[in-house]
């Protein structure tokens, strides 16, 4: 174990939780609910699953980095593709979304800060490895993205999409004032009347819209190249911090030059 993953298990709720040791039965067990909840819905959620102790801390860590942020204010369509000038301007393509969010850079962390100790834990990633069905699985390679903190400031939100990749994790570290809520429609890519669905989405229809609440300490496994999602716009001085843990099954994953020039300002 690396010394960064030193204390990880301390922050993690271990007894609701057994991750260090899947293939005890409670391990198996706990695996097995998860794989089911990810594979019927899209998304796996785990509240509590950071101790409250460990919220703090890494609250503190985010918060003293927030200066260190580069903020992308952007529109995009939901696919997040480049505008086709062939097509009509009624197809669902067509629609820009707005998106105003900031990000602090893997590189930027605290080496043996607490959310690098939590993102160098084996046993976090086996176990997320686990919910996926992926294995092997590796932490992401690239040196801006493998793990960054999602910061939303007053006035930010990230407008309906789905996205590039089959799974993203998150921790939800810090609820702001008012706002910032994660919406979803589930697992629509592919339907028959998806485009249907996504233009319905895109027009207001709250049909078929769910909303998943904001609660510290919970770590979710999402489907987002499946499901359409947004944060909504926030207000308040508080900002929304949510920390993003990027895994892969090619272990020299990174991101495109344009990715990160477009979230961190710098390849």
């Amino acid at each position: 174990m690396s010394v960064e993953a030193t204390g990880a298990e301390a922050m993690v709720n271990t007894e609701r939780y057994p991750v260090g040791d899947l293939d005890s039965k409670p391990g198996i067990a706990l695996t097995k609910t998860c794989r089911e909840e990810f594979v019927s819905s899209g998304l796996c959620i785990l509240p509590g699953f950071i101790r409250s102790d460990a919220v703090d801390e890494l609250v503190h860590e985010a918060n003293g980095a927030l200066e260190q942020a580069y903020f992308c204010d952007s529109t995009h369509n939901a696919y997040l593709t480049d505008t086709a000038p062939d097509l009509s301007s009624e197809d669902v393509t067509q629609h820009q979304e707005s998106t105003f969010v900031g990000s602090v850079a893997y590189d930027l962390l605290a080496d043996g800060g607490a959310l690098k100790r939590l993102y160098h834990w084996d046993p976090l990633k086996d176990f997320i490895a686990a919910i996926l069905d992926k294995d092997p699985l590796f932490r992401f390679a690239d040196p801006l993205g493998a793990c960054s903190i999602n910061v939303f400031v007053d006035g930010g939100q990230h407008g309906w999409h789905f996205d590039e990749s089959e799974f993203t994790i998150t921790l939800m570290l810090q609820q702001p004032d008012e706002g910032g809520l994660f919406e979803y429609v589930p697992q629509i890519r592919g339907l028959d009347n998806e485009k249907e669905i996504v233009q319905g989405v895109l027009d207001g229809n709250r049909q078929g819209v769910m909303q998943l609440p904001f609660t510290p300490g919970t770590l979710l496994v999402f489907a987002g190249n499946q499901t359409i999602h947004r944060v909504t716009q926030m207000r308040g001085t508080v900002p929304r911090l949510v920390p993003v843990l990027c895994y892969a099954e090619n272990p020299d994953l990174v991101n495109s030059t344009e990715v990160r020039k477009l979230f961190w300002g710098r390849a």
